[in-house]
């Protein structure tokens, strides 16, 4: 019995031990055992006795893993991202100047111990930025300034975009349109001119140019303008005539007279003051003065005695 009761006391404080180690081990290498993935990130193992990162492998997805504390989890944020670059470039009429070009793109989730392998975590220094950079230097040299100032640049970005994007370049970089892409390794949203910083003399000219450009537009449209208003008065014109060819034969010397004295009589129910001569004028018809400010009756009384009558209206 004594020799089973101190059997059984080393083995409990053996296990005591061993329990206490391993309490020890597991506090100190927490961080390097229990491994969180975040939301929107995947992780690559890297293992050090089972031939490092292994490229046929699946990543490592989102929540909470234990691994040996000699192993490494590499975690890549899987979500769209964005940067803003300068690029120094050279145009086609030989002028230097900077260019700012804003990127996204996520990375590729079903290639991602691909990356890990060939260019790792600092995989946007040597991959994206240069490879955007070396398209972007050489189609600038195919445009002119005032194509990358002007609402065409657009196009200019959509090229660039095109290029880096291309499976002729074999770059691992490609669309994000192809979900199921196992070849490349980024998939490249869309590339966008963000700023063109040029000299000031040089913004100067440019302005004068575009500004030149829009007066010229606008002599066009003057004269647009004029030569349909020129139309415009032809056919007024020609439609006067016409009207005047149609209705003159019709209108007798007695109808004018009436017309005229049917004007006369509604002119003097005006409440202005003046002076109606009838049977004065051309072709007897009434003669109609403005009385206003002076007395008209007593001076054609006084001035003529054999005046015609007059009739003062108020």
């Amino acid at each position: 019995m004594k020799i089973l009761r101190s059997v059984f006391r080393r083995l409990t404080a053996g296990i005591i031990f061993t329990l206490l180690v391993g309490l020890f081990v597991l506090v100190v290498f927490w961080s390097r055992i229990v491994l969180s993935v975040p939301p929107g990130s995947v992780g690559v193992m890297w293992y050090l006795f089972f031939g490092g990162t292994r490229i046929t492998s699946p990543v490592v997805k989102e929540g909470l893993h234990l691994t040996f504390p000699w192993d490494r989890l590499y975690i890549y944020d899987a979500r769209l991202q964005s940067r803003d670059e300068d690029f120094t470039v050279i145009s086609q009429d030989g002028l230097q100047f900077r260019m700012t070009l804003t990127f996204r793109w996520r990375v590729n989730p079903n290639t991602t111990p691909v990356l890990q392998k060939l260019y790792g975590p600092d995989y946007l220094v040597s991959l994206l930025v240069p490879e955007i950079g070396s398209i972007t230097r050489e189609i600038v040299s195919r445009y002119d300034v005032g194509m990358l100032v002007s609402d065409s640049r657009s196009v200019v970005g959509k090229e660039i975009y095109d290029q880096v994007v291309s499976y002729t370049r074999e770059n691992g970089v490609g669309a994000e349109i192809a979900s199921g892409d196992t070849k490349n390794v980024i998939m490249l949203r869309d590339v966008l001119i963000r700023e063109v910083d040029l000299p000031e003399q040089l913004q100067k000219a440019i302005r004068d140019k575009l500004e030149q450009a829009q007066i010229v537009e606008e002599y066009k449209y003057r004269v647009d303008r004029e030569r349909l208003e020129s139309q415009r008065k032809a056919v007024e014109a020609q439609g006067i005539r016409n009207f005047q060819e149609t209705v003159t034969p019709a209108i007798s010397d007695s109808y004018l007279k009436w017309r005229g004295i049917e004007a006369t009589m509604e002119l003097s129910k005006s409440p202005n003051s003046k002076i109606v001569i009838m049977g004065s004028g051309e072709g007897g018809l009434p003669v109609i003065l403005d009385g206003f400010g002076r007395e008209a009756p007593e001076v054609v009384s006084k001035g003529y005695s054999g005046a015609p009558s007059a009739t003062t209206a108020p």
